[in-house]
């Protein structure tokens, strides 16, 4: 059987930070699959799955892979943890190289140019969102933080002062009126398909970015908060000390 030519590089990109997990594989300047879904449970407990999935659909094997992209955060404390494992296996198994992109990065990319600054924001829970601020060519203006709607609001409305605001992600949608509140019609919100981060879109910006891979053991989550899980055993301790030997 005659062997199949391929464009170059081919890469792999995953990302499950959010509700909405993306897989996508790019070959030399085209997207050939891609599978965005909301799962009822974890899209992350999916993903080993999907990969394999999308392999299969393009006859490839992993050997075939040249390059390998994952989400680093924040969002899902799980899902980041995960994909960045998932990935980091892959990656010394098969001695591939490991670019992370910001989670929030791949949510504004495909906003820009459109003239108006782009806040871009996943719900963190606690009446709070992971959000950062872009201006209209993508130059951060308000830097990744765990904030109140309120304070990324007003954080992006005092960087760009003159300039419509576009919206977009899981936590713009969850704090809608909120925002409007203190926006008003200066607020745009994103079309329905472009509040989930897409995997080929990682890829877009490893690319553009010529992020050249580092240690693959170096490569961390961002996640900018504590979990709950230990925030509750650091609460959980201080009543232990503060209530002195049994």
């Amino acid at each position: 059987m005659k062997a199949v030519e391929r464009a170059h590089p081919v890469v792999l990109a995953c990302d499950t930070s959010t509700t909405v997990g993306s897989v996508a594989l790019v070959e030399g300047d085209r997207v050939t699959a891609e599978l965005v879904l909301q799962s009822p449970g974890s899209t992350s407990r999916r993903l080993v799955g999907d990969v394999r999935d999308l392999l299969a659909a393009r006859g490839l094997a992993p050997s075939d892979l040249d390059l390998l992209v994952a989400s680093t955060g924040p969002g899902s404390f799980t899902g980041v943890r995960i994909t960045l494992a998932a990935m980091k296996g892959l990656a010394f198994a098969l001695d591939k190289p490991l670019v992370g992109v910001p989670s929030l990065d791949a949510l504004a990319r495909p906003l820009l140019g459109r003239g108006a600054a782009i806040l871009a924001a996943l719900d963190a829970r606690r009446s709070e969102v992971y959000a950062a601020g872009y201006a209209p060519d993508g130059t951060p203006v308000v830097a990744p933080a765990a904030l109140s709607p309120q304070a990324a609001a007003e954080a992006l409305r005092v960087a760009c002062p003159d300039l419509p605001i576009l919206g977009v992600g899981e936590g713009i949608l969850a704090y809608r009126d909120v925002l409007v509140g203190i926006l008003g019609d200066r607020l745009q919100i994103a079309a329905a398909p472009e509040h989930s981060i897409r995997a080929s879109v990682l890829v877009q910006i490893a690319l553009e970015r010529h992020l050249a891979p580092t240690d693959v053991a170096a490569i961390e989550p961002q996640y900018l908060r504590r979990s709950e899980a230990e925030v509750k055993k650091t609460l959980a301790d201080a009543e232990r000390l503060q209530a002195g030997p049994a």
